[in-house]
């Protein structure tokens, strides 16, 4: 049986001059939803998944449209372009979001509580350009407070 399961990507601290969004589907079919440009604050962006039994025993397995990847390493894109005042981003790159930590246990809570499971990342690099690529997370997946 599948589940509607909540979501929350916090964005710590994205660099200044990009824009970030959300990318539902695959291949050629992709689109870059609603991007945000950074200020220098944190950003999030909150989506939807399924989840249902996944076929590696005890694991939950994720499915939807924005979701990518094999079963046990699934992730979602968020896209990263550069900014200008009179021109959409110019799209560079994406970093893949991990929802391989989530456990069954971390979606019983926000189910019970109503609450999405929330995880962050810094979104900077070192070098003050945009982490790209596979990310970190920052404590993994918890329930929203």
């Amino acid at each position: 049986m599948a589940d509607e399961l909540y979501l929350m990507i916090v964005l710590a601290e994205p660099p200044e001059g990009f824009a970030f969004c959300l990318q539902r589907g695959k291949g050629a079919k992709a689109e870059r939803l609603d991007y945000i440009d950074a200020a220098g604050n944190d950003i999030s962006f909150d989506l939807t998944v399924t989840v249902r039994q996944g076929k590696i025993k005890g694991m939950p397995d994720f499915a939807g449209p924005f979701v990518q990847g094999r079963p046990g390493e699934r992730f979602f894109y968020l896209c990263v372009g550069q900014c200008s005042e009179l021109v959409e981003p110019q799209w560079s790159g994406r970093v893949k979001v991990p929802l391989s930590s989530i456990t069954w246990r971390d979606i019983e809570e926000s189910k019970a509580d109503g609450r999405p499971l929330r995880a962050r990342y810094a979104a900077s690099k070192p070098g003050g350009g945009p982490a790209l690529a596979s990310v970190q997370l920052q404590g993994g997946w918890t329930t929203a407070e």
